[in-house]
């Protein structure tokens, strides 16, 4: 799992500890759990702050490659139907979520520019809010 700060945090007064600071800045969208734990130097300990965390509403889990290929796919199937395979096959090829994102914004150009304008630009849409 990957995790990342939260933009808009829920109100309260957190005075991180040393350690919690440490993992706290280690959450930056890209990095996993494991790698969190692994360069926080905490072991086991990692992990119960990264629950913590969690739990205050702190940091926020990001969606996984898989995931939202699934999402990207399955508007390109809806507004697409069977032209949409190719495109999708492109999309579930990608293994990170930069690739993916790279391979979407090139699939919402084609699409655009050779299918459907308005689907191009929800697809484009799309991914530019998934992947802030």
């Amino acid at each position: 799992m990957v995790f990342r700060r939260n933009p808009n945090p829920p109100e309260g007064d957190w005075k991180p500890s040393p350690e919690e600071w440490r993992v706290y800045s280690l959450c930056d969208g890209r990095r996993t759990e494991e790698e969190v734990v692994r360069e926080s130097g905490l072991g086991e300990e990692a992990y119960r702050i990264l629950a913590s965390l969690l739990r205050r509403g702190l940091l926020l889990p990001v969606e996984g490659p898989k995931e939202l290929c699934q999402r990207l796919a399955e508007l390109l199937k809806a507004r697409l139907g069977p032209r949409a395979e190719p495109f999708v096959r492109r999309l579930e090829a990608c293994e990170s979520r930069e690739s993916l994102e790279e391979e979407a914004l090139r699939v919402a150009l084609k699409v655009k520019l050779t299918l459907d304008r308005k689907t191009g630009e929800e697809l484009e849409r799309r991914v530019r809010e998934l992947f802030r």
